[in-house]
């Protein structure tokens, strides 16, 4: 899937996880345990990546996930606007040239 970000799930010292996305670094979070932590992590994954569209900027691209880390995936909803942005952005149209 082109929108699963990894992510690396960091045991805190007092109890639960600390996580963050190597490739969307304004994605931070934590929970409580682990099932918690990957339901924050979705949350900031999306959070982040809207980001991104509502700055004009280019989403990053998800790389190889690494021994040890989680895979994280966005909505579908928010797959599909994703990968229409970057369309857009890959063929230099804008959303005023789409709506003409």
């Amino acid at each position: 899937m082109r929108f699963v970000y990894p992510c690396v799930l960091t045991p805190e010292e007092g109890g639960g996880y600390a996580v963050s996305f190597p490739d969307v670094p304004e994605a931070l979070t934590g929970g409580n345990d682990r099932a918690d932590a990957l339901a924050m992590a979705a949350d900031a994954l999306t959070v982040s990546l809207g980001a991104y569209i509502a700055a004009r900027e280019d989403v990053p691209v998800p790389s190889v996930p690494l021994p040890g880390h989680e895979l994280v995936a966005v909505p579908s909803a928010l797959a599909a606007k994703l990968a229409q942005y970057t369309a857009l952005r890959d063929h230099g149209i804008t959303r005023e040239a789409l709506h003409r």
